[in-house]
């Protein structure tokens, strides 16, 4: 994992919430950070990785482009799909509205 939200995730195992108050955080891709607000059905997989909160999640888009890498480096892919820090339970709240898909 590499970019500004890696290294925001390694500094940062909680976030103060305007909504939640202070909470453990997940990274969440910029569709789905889009898409709650609008209550899109964007699709919602996640990782298996439990050094936070939440592990990261991606919509349906950014999952179509995962399966498409067939192994080679997400170094791009995860970059271009921006993450963005949210609180654990904006999360839940994500994974809610945005479909629930499990991986």
């Amino acid at each position: 994992m590499k970019g500004s939200a890696a290294r925001v995730k390694r500094r940062m195992k909680n976030v103060n919430c305007l909504s939640h108050g202070e909470q453990g955080i997940g990274l969440v891709c910029k569709h789905i950070a889009f898409a709650v607000d609008s209550g899109e059905r964007v699709g919602f997989f996640w990782g298996d990785d439990a050094d936070t909160a939440r592990p990261d999640a991606w919509c349906r888009e950014c999952e179509k482009t995962l399966v498409a890498l067939n192994g080679r480096s997400t170094e791009g892919w995860f970059q271009e799909a921006a993450f963005e820090v949210c609180c654990a339970m904006c999360w839940d709240e994500a994974k809610a509205i945005c479909g629930g898909f499990a991986n």
